[in-house]
C-alpha cells in the first residue's frame, strides 16, 4: 500500500529518545520496523523547529548534524515550525536551588536541594508515577496553592509543528497521495484531522505512540491501527556513527 509518514519530531524526542542513547535515529529504518510487509513508504514528513542554544549551546550543532543525516534519506522531507522565546509568571510547586540568595523583604539563602512550595504530595520534577503492570504514566500536575510562590520564568514554546502536520496530512489525503497514513505522535491536538481522514476520506491512519508513554485514549479512539515504539526498535534503527561517503558524524555526547 502506498504510505506516507508524518512524524511529530518533538513528541517523538520527548516520548522516546530523550535521556537515551538512541537519538541518532534513522526514521526510515524505524518505519520499516514498525509497519507490516506491504506498506510502501514513498514520503516521510518530519516536523520540527530549529532549537535554541540559550540553555544548551551545543544543541543547535547536534540538531544540524541530525538533520544532515536525515537529508541523506531520499524519502524524508523536513518541515520547520519555530521556537517562541518568552517570559511568563507561574506559581511554583518545587524550587530547586544551589545555595542561591533569594531577595525577599529579609534576604535569605536556601541550602542546595529541592524545596517544595506546594503540598507535600507533589512529585519531584521529571518523576513519573507507576501504574498497573509497572507502566509509567504521565505525572498529574498538582493545582497551585492560592498563596503559592510566583516566579517569572523564561520559556521556549515550539510553535507550528502540530498545525503543519495536520495541514499536510489533510492536504495529502484530499489529493489522494496515499492509501494509508502513519502518524508518529501522541498529541491529542491531532484528533480532529485524523478523524477527518479516516471518516471523510475513508483512509486508514496508523498512529504510532512514542514508547515511554501510554497512547492518549482520544487518539486511540480515532486510530485505524495502533503501534508502539519499543527500545529494541530504536536500537536497531540507528544510523552508523559516521555516514559512509559523507562527513556527517554522530554527535560525541549522544
Amino acid at each position: 500500500m502506498r504510505t506516507r509518514v508524518y512524524v511529530d519530531g518533538f513528541n517523538l524526542y520527548y516520548g522516546a529518545l530523550k535521556d537515551t542513547p538512541f537519538k541518532w535515529l534513522n526514521l526510515a529504518e524505524l518505519t520499516r520496523r514498525l509497519l507490516p510487509a506491504g506498506y510502501a513508504v514513498d514520503k516521510l514528513n518530519y516536523f520540527t523547529a530549529r532549537v535554541s542554544g540559550a540553555s544548551d549551546p551545543g544543541a543547535p550543532a547536534r540538531q544540524h548534524s541530525y538533520l544532515s543525516a536525515l537529508g541523506t534519506l531520499p524519502e524524508v522531507q523536513v518541515h520547520f515550525g519555530r521556537f517562541l522565546a518568552k517570559t511568563a509568571w507561574r506559581p511554583l510547586t518545587n524550587l530547586p536551588v544551589a545555595d542561591r540568595r533569594i531577595d525577599t523583604p529579609a534576604a535569605v539563602t536556601l541550602p542546595a536541594g529541592n524545596h517544595p512550595v506546594a503540598d507535600s504530595q507533589t512529585l519531584p520534577v521529571g518523576s513519573y508515577p507507576t501504574g498497573s503492570a509497572g507502566k509509567k504514566r504521565r505525572r498529574k500536575t498538582a493545582a497551585p496553592l492560592t498563596d503559592a510562590v510566583v516566579a517569572e520564568i523564561h520559556t521556549m514554546e515550539e510553535k507550528g509543528s502540530d498545525v503543519n502536520l495536520a495541514a499536510h496530512l489533510l492536504n495529502d489525503a484530499w489529493k489522494e497521495l496515499f492509501e494509508v497514513a502513519v502518524v508518529i505522535s501522541n498529541d491529542t491536538d491531532l484528533v480532529t484531522p485524523i478523524r477527518m481522514v479516516t471518516t471523510e476520506r475513508k483512509k486508514p491512519v496508523v498512529i504510532v505512540c512514542p514508547g515511554r508513554w501510554q497512547m492518549a485514549p482520544k487518539l486511540a479512539n480515532v486510530a485505524s491501527h495502533v503501534r508502539h515504539i519499543r527500545p529494541a526498535m530504536l536500537k536497531a534503527a540507528q544510523f552508523p556513527d559516521r555516514l559512509p561517503g559523507t562527513t556527517i558524524s554522530k554527535p560525541a555526547d549522544w
